[in-house]
């Protein structure tokens, strides 16, 4: 009994002592990585968060104006940066495991994904004190706001449904059977319809929210396992981050397919930049996808760009063309190069 202990002993050692090296190898392979070609660093944004075992974590971020919103789902609260400076000016607390955060800018308010304890947090965006919570579905997790509908729309993962908030009342309009795990949604600025990925089931299907049901269901064939979500409004174009490696290009009227392209590995969240006609993908290997748009059909991968281990998330500026990839508790900026 002790031989066979001690064997064990050394044998979880000698795994532990493996398992350290893979990691000091990797970092070592991450730092001293070439630059970038399209893009270039521009600092390091930390915010402030409570002692928790584990490292932070971001799921989601948004921008607004002149500010940034991440949500930290290891420890309860919002995060707010100023991008004017890449700074930190308040965090949001209150909540048990956020995910994401909408921005009604009309109504001074956001409202913040909960999955602890399966709510949304409505927060003042003047004094970012949190005003009231709304129950959920089960384990609410994207959110974004709707402005042409005039709504908030939740993505319960686990519960398979999409739910429908009006930011004026406050209530819970409607809660649509998805038909699968949902991912990140976009919402078309013109016509209000919105686009949800459906993770386990790799579709992607078309909520009407006046209809409040889905009216539209395609399959991302070539794609496995759908996660992040971009959109160019203007072409009427869908960008689908794929966990198999590959950005799939649908088109929004029709769901045909026509480009599938080699992304990195990891990969969660994509950002569109209708400016600089850039695809982005932040893959948690540590690069970043940087697809140049020609045409609406026709795109051509430039890079995987370097970020940092665990970057999976990431938002575009419109107006700064910055990208901000969140890696655990902090968020790189990077600027793209002409």
């Amino acid at each position: 009994m002790k031989k066979l202990l001690k064997f064990l002993l050394k044998a979880v050692g000698a795994v532990i002592a493996l398992i350290i090296l893979a990691i000091v190898a990797l970092n070592i392979y991450l730092a001293t990585r070439p630059a970038g070609k399209t893009m270039k660093t521009a600092g390091i944004i930390s915010i402030p968060v409570p002692f928790r075992v584990g490292r932070p974590f971001i799921d989601y971020m948004t921008i607004s104006g002149s500010h940034l919103y991440a949500g930290y789902a290891s420890s309860g609260m919002v995060g707010v940066v100023d991008t004017a400076n890449n700074q930190s000016i308040a965090t949001v607390e209150g909540l048990t495991r956020v995910h994401g955060v909408a921005i009604v800018s009309e109504s001074n308010l956001g409202f913040a994904s909960s999955s602890g304890d399966n709510v949304v947090g409505v927060f003042d965006l003047t004094s970012n004190k949190l005003l009231r919570k709304i129950p959920a579905g089960d384990v609410p997790d994207a959110i974004i706001y709707d402005a042409q509908a005039h709504l908030v729309y939740i993505a319960n993962h686990d519960g398979k449904t999409g739910m429908l908030l009006d930011p004026a009342t406050q209530k819970v309009i409607a809660n649509i059977q998805l038909g699968g795990e949902p991912e990140y949604p976009q919402a078309d600025p013109a016509t209000g319809l919105i686009y949800q990925n459906l993770e386990d089931t790799s579709e992607l299907v078309v909520v009407d929210p006046q209809k409040q049901a889905v009216i539209k269901r395609y399959k991302i064939d070539p794609g496995e396992g759908p996660t992040g979500l971009a959109l160019d409004a203007a072409d009427h174009r869908l960008f689908i981050a794929a966990r198999n490696k590959k950005l799939i290009v649908m088109n929004a009227e029709t769901g045909a397919i026509v480009a599938d392209l080699p992304i990195g590995a990891g990969v969660d969240g994509a950002g569109y930049d209708a400016g600089l006609r850039r695809v982005y993908t932040a893959n948690g290997i540590g690069t970043m996808t940087v697809i140049q748009q020609q045409s609406a059909d026709q795109y051509q991968v430039l890079e995987d760009a370097p970020t940092h281990f665990g970057g999976h998330s990431l938002v575009v500026d419109p107006a700064t063309h910055r990208v901000y990839v969140a890696y655990f508790g902090s968020i790189a900026a990077y600027d793209p190069v002409q």
